[in-house]
């Protein structure tokens, strides 16, 4: 099976690796590769479907403190790839030499061995991607069922499928893979006529196993939402609203605040968002506690050096600051510990749940604002930890429990530390696994565990 063959191809190039750079060099070899589904859908019909098969190496060079690294995109030939895999370690070779030390240079010399490979299955247990490249009997399965349940509606989705892998192997003795075969399915109802036109409902689907009753599930909450949608919109009072965040929305801050958030080298720099909380000048409630924990979730257990990384690792514990996210790079610069990151952010962002019944999250909010999703996000002012953004898709105004129509896009302007803070009154028992579905240069593997947030104030701008 395609899955099969990258793990070959891997185990290939590592034994092709001591012959090429020599028995007596030091080396690193870094493998990542994805066979990967690509379906496109528009009022309930396939309209682009595709397909990305691609395998790259990343060799490693080094001579004391000097190195020097290629990237090589592999054929899957072979004999081509040795050819390519010859050329660039010359290349690197060649240059060595002549370049400057790095005194922040390290990689694991420690051996170690894992391997982990979870496969996708489709509802009738077939797997993955085909050896032919088209796509595999999960994804076809996914795609009927679905097709079949929104014929006539004007539903848009993008469906990605296939398997992700990862190895990383070196000449002391370090060898890890990790294979993850999964799908992540974003999901739309829209309306598409008249004043209506433009406004819609939002879900997404992320796993190893298609669940159908998941889908349908939400497929009927988006009718339900399609149908409030067509009532009048209204414009939601500035100033401080009662809200309500579903999990969508609260990963999107969440995502927000791991952009240098939890940055060891941010944190040493004096330049981290959390800065404040890292002090000890403010703390969250006592209901926000997060971590960062691979082993459930489609991220590697290593980083490209070799370490492993720490898993669990606590970041916040009942609203107090406990740990960060740090590279070997930073170790040595700073003299701290590292975690085994790469680039300081969680990987498998988990958050707590608290005691608000999901089914009742709308009770719970009273009057209000219900939040279902945000855009646009960003720091308004770094140092403060002020974030901002836009509402999106279906937002309601609820009263007395009850949601009586949409809400425009609506801006907001306020503190993560206000806002996970003194404003926080509650969390939902049900947490959603959320799926990064960024493929600007491959498939992610980050995902997030959150629940949804009851805020008893949340600052609304003009």
């Amino acid at each position: 099976m395609q899955q099969d063959r990258f793990e070959k191809q891997f185990e290939s190039l590592t034994q092709a690796m001591p012959k090429l750079a020599g028995h007596d060099a030091q080396w690193s070899l870094e493998f990542r590769a994805e066979a990967s589904d690509f379906v496109r859908l528009n009022q309930g019909a396939i309209r682009q479907p595709g397909h990305v098969h691609r395998a790259l190496a990343t060799i490693r060079l080094l001579e004391g403190q000097r190195h020097a690294s290629r990237m090589v995109a592999l054929s899957g030939e072979e004999a081509e790839d040795q050819i390519r895999m010859a050329q660039a370690v010359a290349g690197l070779r060649s240059g060595l030499p002549s370049l400057a030390e790095d005194p922040l240079c390290r990689i694991e010399t420690a051996p170690s061995r894992s391997r982990r490979v979870e496969r996708m299955t489709s509802p009738d247990g077939a797997q993955g991607v085909t050896d032919d490249g088209r796509p595999g009997d999960a994804a076809r399965a996914i795609i009927e069922e679905v097709v079949s349940q929104t014929r006539g509606l004007d539903f848009v989705g993008i469906l990605a499928a296939g398997p992700r892998a990862r190895g990383l192997t070196n000449s002391h003795g370090v060898h890890h893979w990790h294979e993850v075969d999964g799908y992540s399915f974003d999901f739309s109802l829209h309306h598409d006529q008249g004043e209506l036109r433009g406004r819609a409902a939002k879900a997404s689907m992320h796993g190893r196993t298609w669940q159908a009753d998941a889908f349908a599930q939400r497929l009927e909450r988006l009718r339900r939402d399609h149908d409030l949608l067509a009532r009048p919109a209204r414009a939601a009072p500035t100033g401080d609203v009662r809200a309500f965040l579903m999990p969508a929305a609260v990963e999107g801050l969440l995502g927000l605040m791991s952009w240098g958030g939890f940055s060891a080298s941010d944190r040493m720099a004096r330049r981290s968002p959390l800065q404040r909380l890292v002090d000890g000048e403010v703390s969250l409630s006592d209901q926000f506690s997060i971590w960062d924990d691979v082993r459930a979730s489609d991220a590697s257990g290593f980083n490209s050096e070799g370490f492993r990384r720490v898993t669990p690792l606590s970041l916040i514990e009942r609203g107090r600051d406990v740990g960060a996210c740090c590279n070997p790079r930073t170790s040595i610069e700073y003299g701290v510990e590292h975690t085994g990151a790469d680039g300081e952010q969680p990987e498998a962002l988990m958050m707590a749940a608290g005691q608000i019944e999901t089914q009742e999250a709308m009770r719970a909010l009273g009057t209000g604002l219900f939040v279902n999703r945000l855009w646009y996000l960003n720091w308004s002012d770094r140092q403060s930890a002020r974030t901002t953004g836009m509402t999106r898709f279906a937002t309601w105004w609820v009263e007395n429990g009850e949601a009586v129509g949409p809400v425009d896009p609506m801006r907001f302007d306020d503190s993560i530390f206000r806002t996970f803070g003194d404003a926080l009154e509650g969390l939902t028992t049900g947490r959603d696994m959320i799926g990064d579905d960024s493929t600007y240069d491959e498939r992610s593997l980050k995902t997030a565990l959150v629940p949804g947030a009851l805020l008893s104030s949340w600052r609304l701008v003009s």
